[in-house]
């Protein structure tokens, strides 16, 4: 995404948190970005289009903080993802005030449909990382701790979202943290699940697609990489392409998660290269691994 239409999104965060969506006039944004009415329209077809781009940019966002947070043993990685989701939501307060205070999901299907999907999103990434920090444990009765997880947090989270006492997120999350293991550990083992994961199956279908949907953009990134890579000598071209086909093989071709380190060795190793050629391309196929990475937790 370019710079000058992130600016322009972001912008239209701010104003939309502080007037609110329905408030916002098309003439209230283009006079905070300083362009005409027309040229909003090269940028985006209504205001409806840009609120829809306004909540993805949020909700990617939203995960990139998520997931920043690696190293250390899987549960001291959730307590940090888990602080920094804390934490984002109190950096965000005025703007998640108003998608809950403006009925954005009313607005139209489409941005319906998209906040229905986040929510399946960003829980079945609770039931991702739950399975990563207490493995068999947690296995028989997953969607329903996931589900009672999910609660406890979205709670918390409005809690502190109204109410203007400071709060260490850190210690927010360690506290819940013990919370949740005293919950797993009050299961039965012959206890009969209430949910399962034919209880979210549309959440889970319309995630497998987005998978799918990743994979593919990123396939054909890496096949515009290589395309770019023709107008390279011939020694350096073979080089592009060796670390080409190393970084889709690390990415695409394994059953483990793809090695963070490896990733970005071999990235650095390409845009190292200085080949103008290529800059457009890997700039793309940059953006792709990062929101692939993001959408694979």
């Amino acid at each position: 995404m370019d710079e000058r239409r992130v600016q322009f999104i972001e912008t239209a965060m701010k104003l939309f948190a502080q007037k609110g969506y329905h408030a916002t006039s098309i003439q209230d944004l283009v006079e905070a970005w300083g362009i005409s009415k027309g040229a909003f329209y090269h940028y985006f077809t209504s205001k409806e289009e840009l609120l829809l781009v306004v909540l993805k940019y949020y909700s990617e966002k939203m995960m990139a903080d998520l997931t920043a947070a690696v190293g250390g043993s899987e549960k001291e990685q959730f307590v940090r993802q888990l602080a920094a989701h804390f934490s984002h939501v109190r950096q965000y307060k005025e703007f998640l005030h108003m998608i809950m205070s403006e009925q954005l999901p009313k607005v139209n299907p489409e941005i319906e449909q998209y906040m229905f999907c986040q929510h399946g999103r960003l829980f079945l990434w609770y039931c991702s990382r739950l399975k990563d920090v207490y493995g068999e444990a947690v296995e028989p009765h997953l969607y329903d701790v996931a589900m009672i997880v999910n609660g406890v947090i979205r709670q918390y989270l409005f809690y502190f979202f109204f109410h203007e006492e400071s709060f260490d997120a850190e210690e927010v999350a360690r506290f819940l943290m013990r919370r949740f293991d005293a919950i797993i550990d009050s299961f039965a083992a012959d206890e009969r699940p209430l949910l399962t994961k034919e209880s979210f199956a549309s959440w889970i279908e319309l995630e497998e697609r987005e998978r799918q949907k990743r994979r593919e953009r990123l396939a054909s990134a890496f096949s515009a990489v290589r395309e770019a890579a023709k107008e390279l000598g011939s020694k350096k071209a073979d080089d592009v392409l060796e670390a080409v086909d190393a970084l889709e093989e690390e990415l695409l071709g394994r059953h483990e998660p793809p090695r963070a380190y490896l990733v970005d060795a071999l990235l650095l190793y390409l845009r190292h290269q200085q080949a103008p050629s290529l800059a457009a391309a890997l700039a793309e196929l940059s953006q792709e691994i990062k929101t692939y990475q993001q959408l694979n937790g």
